[in-house]
């Protein structure tokens, strides 16, 4: 070869594989002829394309001679590489003409450049149709002897199919995530910028706070009712700061879009951060559970638990009352050693009477006791025959330390009249009847009368039952106890003040 036609193929220099390849490729029965006679545009071109580590080819005249460098050989398998080297454009890549071609008529024709980025154009190689991803352009390359003044097509292009595909699973890895997002049963929702503006919130927000129109807006305009709650002001904490914020069991208040009432409701939830590449704060991710129930049912469980703990003191103080109760009248009974069968049988019918009332208050859960079940229970307790007695009054309840004073007078009154009055013959019945007043203090009066009995006269002596009943309710709230001996029988005026319903429950005392 002469220096000249040396020089002539310097453009051919270098390269690697695709140039020694294009320098030893016989080239007389091509249509472009050998490469001393190449035009200038073709020769810088393939120049170009040699020596640059970019994928580059180039299809040259009418019928788009193939040309391409070390770079682009990599993304065509062994189906074009290296046989496609100075064959026609559309005999290499017939199999997606119909994507391409429309592109490099737009070249060929002066029509200018085209440009695509991430462009699926499936390919075969390496025995196997893929799907390929390209982001490339076709540019004219210019030559005044050729029609349109467009002697050929160059490519510049990048394989984009790693990138595309790397995306595209982030992107459905992003959908998985948001489709788990949304169906999570703790609610979550997403906000962007100092504003606070929502960027997503998934169906349990929706549930918790109203379906609104969330996206694009700030939560200050979406939540107005929140002013004054504290949450705005925890917000803007957290993106000032980074910091992450918790709540347990927040109570709060928000407006039903539909009814137009406030409901309250109670939350855990998390305020966290969101962070750029930099580590700036860009917004809040928001996650937590609606705890109203538990709350609720917490609550309820610890006020069980006091009313539990009140009940169990109270059921303390009572039995200590109970038993004073019991060491009272045994003392009173047996006073002076006596132990002979009168005195048990006092004791035991005492005892009884007071059995009996507790029956009554036990019943009603030591709230109140109707007056007529306490006195028709006292006197069942004592034995007195109902035919006897007369028992009328309108319904009253009263507290549980004026229900047992008023069982133990019952009892004793009974206990006197079997022994004294007029339960000790056959022909004598008491009448025992109560009346309210109203004003002006809500007061009972419980009138016993013993009726048909034999003459009576005041005791000399006054025992213990006729002292417990002339002091019986002197100490309670307008209590008052009159006991009469009158000759056709003994009469006991009671008084009683009612308290109110709300009023506190009295102690129960001997």
């Amino acid at each position: 070869m002469t220096p000249q036609a040396a020089d002539s193929l310097a453009f051919l220099a270098g390269g690697g594989e695709m140039g020694a390849l294009m320098r030893a490729h016989d080239w007389s029965q091509a249509v472009i002829g050998a490469p001393a006679d190449w035009p200038q545009p073709l020769r810088t071109s393939v120049r170009l394309l040699l020596n640059t580590g970019h994928p580059m080819y180039i299809w040259w005249g009418e019928d788009g001679i193939c040309f391409y460098n070390d770079a682009y050989r990599r993304s065509i398998g062994p189906e074009r590489h290296p046989g496609s080297l100075g064959l026609p454009a559309r005999e290499v890549w017939e199999e997606i003409w119909h994507i391409i071609g429309p592109e490099v008529d737009q070249a060929m024709s002066g029509k200018g450049s085209t440009w695509s980025e991430n462009k699926l154009v499936p390919i075969t190689r390496n025995g196997r149709r893929e799907d390929v991803f390209w982001t490339y352009s076709y540019s004219p390359i210019g030559d005044d002897n050729a029609t349109h003044g467009v002697g050929g097509v160059l490519v510049i292009c990048a394989e984009t199919t790693e990138q595309v595909l790397s995306e595209q699973r982030l992107a459905a890895q992003a959908q998985r995530q948001q489709q788990q997002f949304e169906q999570a049963p703790g609610f979550i929702c997403i906000l962007t910028g100092p504003e606070h503006v929502y960027d997503f919130v998934n169906q349990s927000y929706r549930r918790l706070v109203g379906d609104r129109k969330f996206v694009g807006r700030p939560v200050r305009v979406v939540m107005p009712e929140l002013a004054g709650q504290g949450f705005f002001e925890l917000l803007d904490q957290v993106y000032a700061s980074g910091e992450r914020h918790v709540a347990h069991h927040l109570p709060i208040r928000l407006q039903s879009a539909r009814a137009q009432v406030e409901v309250q409701r109670y939350v855990d939830f998390i305020y966290e951060a969101i962070l750029d590449e930099k580590g700036c704060v860009t917004g809040i991710f928001v996650q937590g559970h609606d705890v109203t129930e538990m709350h609720l049912a917490r609550e309820a469980h610890r006020r069980q638990a006091r009313h539990l703990q009140l009940l169990v003191d109270e059921l303390n103080h009572r039995v200590k009352n109970t038993l004073a109760i019991v060491q009272g009248l045994a003392q009173q009974t047996f006073r002076g050693g006596a132990a002979n069968d009168d005195a048990r049988d006092a004791f035991n019918g005492r005892l009884a009477a007071l059995a009996a009332a507790h029956d009554v208050l036990t019943r009603e859960h030591w709230e109140a006791a109707d007056v007529g079940e306490i006195i028709r229970q006292s006197l069942h307790a004592h034995g007195a025959r109902r035919h006897r007695f007369v028992i009328e009054g309108p319904p009253a309840r009263v507290q549980p330390q004026t229900a047992v004073t008023l069982a133990m007078v019952m009892h004793e009154l009974c206990t006197n009249a079997a022994k004294h009055g007029a339960l000790s013959n056959e022909s004598g019945r008491v009448h025992v009847q109560w009346r309210l007043e109203e004003r002006p203090v809500h007061r009972m009066h419980l009138l016993w009368q013993e009726i048909d009995g034999p003459a009576v006269a005041a005791p000399g002596h006054r025992g213990f039952g006729s002292r417990m009943i002339s002091r019986a309710l002197s100490g309670e709230p307008g209590g008052d106890v009159q006991l009469h001996f009158h000759q056709q029988g003994v009469v006991c005026e009671m008084a009683v003040a009612l308290p109110a319903r709300d009023a506190p429950r009295q102690e129960c005392r001997p």
